[in-house]
């Protein structure tokens, strides 16, 4: 058997022959052995002794598989893995500068661009006060629109800090009673509603969730429903909620303008309108903050609409049971 056993191997083939003489079983043992060409390959051995009528060992019944083939697949995997791990330690490396980018940017809009709109806002403002007798119409709608446009300005950078700030923004999860929320939604929206908008709400499952993220999850769904559905005979806003598949489902629905659900997956999207903002005002950023805050708690968002029957927006969360408290 020395002849086929490399010669740095001796030593193994000696224990695995004291094994067999008490009697042991040796199993898928890995090693090297040597072909008759020479060549160098590895084998799995499994070894069992055997034995004549009276229990005596007499010898013993080897099988050598050939596990060359599968000791390759296994370096080329390890050699695989290794160099993943490699890329995502670069890959990790560039997202952290990526980050830090992004932080000096949102540092630099929230510093170095508003402070030149206050100046454009507050000139114009001067103009406005003290020679708004010398202008004639068409110069006092023109500098209507640049305070217009600078005050819009403003509310876009607030949105575009709010959205980039929620990526790095952790959740501290906690019961939240959805209509107390929803009460406080109301509140906070109270000044800009239409009065003639009638809310209706079943009682509200709790869940288990960031507060104030949810918080600005209701009050952007709320005020998107009040606000498409203010051109109706008699708008309506209607939310509920109901339990499936370990979680809970909330929905606004409005009767509002709708949408043709061709159009549905550009909803979410930063920047995306389905109306102009001479119909609806708004920066386009308020459902992809929705849906970023419901995807960092492992929910899901989606919509359902009809031109001029209104919209149904849907957005689910683990159900409180599901989830431990305080997960980032």
């Amino acid at each position: 058997i020395s002849i086929i056993i490399p010669a740095y191997l001796i030593k193994e083939e000696i224990e695995i022959i004291d094994k067999i003489k008490k009697g042991e079983n040796i199993n898928h043992y890995e090693t090297q052995r040597i072909r008759k060409d020479g060549k160098q390959i590895y084998v799995s051995i499994t070894v069992s002794p055997l034995t004549d009528a009276a229990g005596n060992i007499i010898g013993a019944s080897k099988i050598s598989s050939d596990i060359t083939e599968l000791k390759k697949a296994e370096r080329a995997i390890l050699e695989l893995n290794t160099g993943l791990e490699q890329k995502i330690i670069e890959r990790t490396a560039q997202l952290e500068m990526v980050n830090k980018e992004l932080e000096a940017f949102t540092y630099s809009v929230s510093h170095d661009l508003r402070a030149p709109l206050r100046a454009v806002n507050g000139f114009a403002r001067m103009l406005d006060e003290d020679y708004g007798n010398l202008f004639d119409e068409e110069c006092r709608r023109l500098l209507g629109e640049v305070q217009s446009n600078a005050t819009k300005m403003g509310i876009l950078i607030d949105d575009l800090l709010t959205f980039s700030r929620l990526g790095r923004k952790p959740i501290i999860r906690s019961v939240v009673d959805m209509n107390e929320l929803l009460k406080t939604t109301l509140k906070e929206l109270e000044q800009g509603m239409n009065a003639s908008v009638e809310i209706k709400c079943r009682e509200l499952i709790p869940a288990k969730a960031d507060h104030s993220l949810l918080l600005q999850v209701m009050i952007n769904l709320v005020s998107n429903a009040i606000k498409y559905s203010s051109k109706a005979a008699k708008p309506f806003v209607e939310i509920r909620s109901k339990r499936g598949n370990g979680e809970v489902i909330y929905s606004v629905t409005d009767n509002g303008v709708g949408f043709e659900m061709k159009y549905v997956h550009k909803l979410f999207g930063v920047f995306q309108r389905l109306h102009s903002e001479t119909e609806f005002p708004g920066t386009g950023v308020g459902l992809a903050i929705v849906q970023r805050i419901i995807h960092k708690h492992g929910g899901k968002v989606w919509a359902h609409g009809e031109p001029g029957k209104g919209a149904t927006f849907f957005f689910s969360l683990p159900d409180a049971d599901k989830i431990s408290m305080n997960e980032n």
